[in-house]
């Protein structure tokens, strides 16, 4: 899966601490790249505040997942646990 950081200008919560707690607990399950990689599958967006102001037009038609707050981190680990063959546009993460 493609990763990708905002700019980090308003972050509520630490978003490098939750992604390092991610690759822990989701080990052997879910292996993050650079966004830009060729190969990815989804792309997931971390933003530090609700408003996800990423530019992820250079990503389509790729699925963009969001984690916005602490708690979309606990679904993201909760839906890779569950499901990881998961159909990334089914995600309750997905950019509208």
């Amino acid at each position: 899966m493609g990763l990708k950081y905002c700019g980090g200008c308003a972050p509520r919560f630490d978003r490098v601490a939750q992604i390092k707690r991610i690759t822990r607990q989701l080990d052997g399950v879910l292996t993050f790249h650079s966004a830009e990689s060729a190969n990815v599958e989804a792309i997931l967006v971390v933003a530090g505040c609700p408003t996800c102001c990423v530019d992820t037009t250079v990503f389509h038609p790729k699925p963009i997942l969001r984690i916005r707050c602490q708690k979309d981190a606990e679904r993201f680990i909760e839906e890779m646990e569950q499901t990881p063959q998961l159909e990334f546009r089914k995600s309750v993460l997905v950019m509208d």
